[in-house]
């Protein structure tokens, strides 16, 4: 039943890979990367300084999953084991689609495309669009939001930290993380707002 299983995962996955339906879109993201590829450069600059660099490191480190379980385990202890809940959920619902998305655009990583772009750590996954960190960020916070919206201020800056260090380590293109929290939002926020009061 398992390599059954898994043939079968084999093969859907090489005709997503393969699928010709999916060129004018890959196209797109190409032409796209080449835009975007400056921007990625100025941002990366910015980790020229090693303290800055430790930073941004540590910062894709934490949204590589330990930061969810902290603060999970900080909102459950003061009462948000609802939100926390649905974030999880949400979490594991994006999680089934965005591999296979990343798998159909097929975008090559920054620094596969700028060779002068040095990665700060390694990659989770091959492809870059969308962002997995931007995504399952935002899909943590709405919830998170919906229970305690006056912690906004926070989750803005949380995120927009993410998104820097996700552009700073040459992992990410600005339109990956827009993609990831668009993403992300889009499967939390009907969540959300059916599952919490």
């Amino acid at each position: 039943m398992i390599v059954r299983t898994r043939r079968l995962f084999v093969r859907a996955r090489e005709r997503v890979e393969g699928s010709e339906r999916m060129l004018p879109l890959r196209g797109w993201l190409r032409t796209l990367s080449d835009r975007e590829i400056e921007l990625v450069d100025r941002v990366w600059q910015t980790t020229r300084h090693a303290g800055v660099r430790k930073l941004a490191f540590a910062i894709s480190w934490l949204g590589n999953g330990s930061f969810y379980v902290l603060c999970a385990v900080v909102l459950i202890g003061v009462g948000g084991a609802r939100p926390v809940a649905v974030a999880a959920l949400a979490i594991g619902v994006v999680h089934l689609v965005y591999p296979w998305i990343k798998l159909a655009c097929g975008r090559l990583r920054p620094f596969e495309i700028d060779p002068g772009l040095t990665p700060l750590l390694a990659t989770l996954d091959r492809h870059s669009f969308p962002s997995g960190h931007a995504m399952t960020l935002t899909a943590a916070l709405v919830p998170v939001l919906a229970a305690w919206p006056a912690a906004w201020p926070l989750a803005l800056v949380a995120w927009l930290v993410m998104a820097w260090s996700r552009v700073a380590t040459a992992h990410h293109y600005p339109s990956d993380i827009v993609a990831g929290a668009l993403l992300g939002g889009a499967v939390a926020t009907p969540l959300a707002k059916a599952l919490m009061p």
